[in-house]
């Protein structure tokens, strides 16, 4: 009678125990249990062994129970590839960083607030944000760019400035001579503001963007197919923030429309 007792214990802690699917994976994560890297789809547990094969890899993760999950882990350069972790080592919540400031931006501060302080998200295409034309004026000897590296060279994008909007199109942001760069190829952008008048031009923040392409946001969306509107748009703006970089619940909701 014992033994069943305790079997049946054991088979309810069995039932209960956590389950993971993942969502969405950057980079290549291998599960040493199954033999195969993580895609969405695969089922995990809380014992289950990881190998991050290649640098700041990570993925999202539904629970079964729990919520929205984040698998990572903070490498170090002396550290091998060829580690496994356990997962519930490497699992976080996804609740990211805080969405940043919506309020337009009036001085130097409100820019490095804005910008300056993690990754930022692009989702959809576009990043805009409101300046105040009193404290930055834009025309013809006033204007904004941005200089970043590739290759080793200096590159300058002039930055349009419509509707008292700063906007960054990533299309032609990352363009040179009608070549398409891979984001991850730059280095080192930073925010300037020049004016003609005095030839000078003045260093307003570094910039760190992580691009979400329309297939990854909408490969995250189909994962949350089953959540209403508001919930859904709250859910992807969580794991797009965990995985990648700070957004708003607004510019999930303009992406997602503009995919339908």
């Amino acid at each position: 009678m014992r033994l069943i007792i305790i079997l049946l214990i054991l088979a309810f802690q069995s039932a209960q125990a956590q389950q993971y699917t993942i969502i969405h994976v950057i980079g290549k994560i291998y599960d040493n249990q199954t033999q195969t890297y993580l895609k969405s789809g695969t089922k995990l547990t809380d014992d289950s062994k990881l190998k991050f094969e290649t640098p700041h890899a990570r993925a999202a993760a539904l629970s079964n129970t729990r919520g929205r999950y984040v698998i990572q882990h903070q490498t170090t350069q002396a550290e091998r590839s060829d580690l496994a972790y356990t997962l519930s080592t490497v699992l976080a919540p996804a609740r990211g960083k805080m969405s940043t400031r919506s309020g337009s931006i009036n001085n130097q501060m409100d820019f490095v607030k804005k910008f300056g302080e993690g990754p930022l998200a692009i989702v959809g295409g576009r990043l805009a944000t409101a300046i105040s034309p009193t404290a930055y004026p834009t025309d013809d000897t006033h204007f904004f760019y941005a200089s970043f590296l590739f290759n080793n060279e200096a590159i300058n994008k002039k930055l349009d400035v419509i509707d008292n909007q700063l906007v960054f199109d990533i299309k032609s942001f990352y363009t040179i001579d009608g070549i398409t760069i891979d984001p991850k190829q730059t280095s080192e952008t930073t925010l300037y503001y020049y004016d003609s008048n005095k030839e000078e031009s003045i260093a307003i923040t570094s910039l760190d963007f992580e691009v979400v392409s329309d297939d990854e946001l909408s490969h995250i969306a189909k994962a949350m197919g089953e959540l209403n509107n508001t919930e859904q748009v709250n859910a992807i703006r969580e794991i797009v923030t965990a995985l990648y970089g700070a957004c708003q619940a607004d510019q999930i909701k303009a992406a997602i429309q503009n995919l339908n």
